[in-house]
């Protein structure tokens, strides 16, 4: 990494309890990460991102109250250099280029989560 950081400071955004978790325990047992808070719909999320400031914000695209994509559009105009990355097991075009637009800057399957310490860790570097 080009700028070392005791920690990476993620915040997972998920209405699916057992996909925190996943992510939780994927994310945890290494030693590079720090859960910092997880939230279960789109508002809690932006709520937590604005208390917290993690350094990377996994975000859900389908969530109730406030989806992904709207959640995302709102923390990158107050943080463009935020760090989002959007998980969705939907995923269509229409999705990844509206994410892309925003400025996301990493938009995932969620049939390839086993690849987001790999994913984060490129984005911070």
């Amino acid at each position: 990494m080009s700028q070392q950081i005791a920690t990476i400071r993620v915040l997972i955004v998920d209405d699916e309890p057992d996909l925190r978790v996943l992510l939780r325990t994927m994310l945890g047992i290494d030693p590079r990460f720090e859960i910092v808070g997880e939230a279960a719909d789109g508002q809690a999320g932006l709520d937590l991102y604005r208390a917290l400031e993690p350094d990377v914000l996994l975000l859900d695209q389908r969530m109730p109250v406030l989806e992904g994509l709207e959640a995302a559009r709102l923390v990158l105009h107050e943080h463009p250099d935020q760090i989002v990355i959007l998980m969705s097991a939907f995923l269509n075009d229409a999705i990844v280029r509206e994410a892309t637009e925003l400025g996301v800057q990493s938009i995932i399957g969620k049939q390839r989560l086993a690849e987001i310490g790999d994913e984060i860790l490129r984005l911070v570097a």
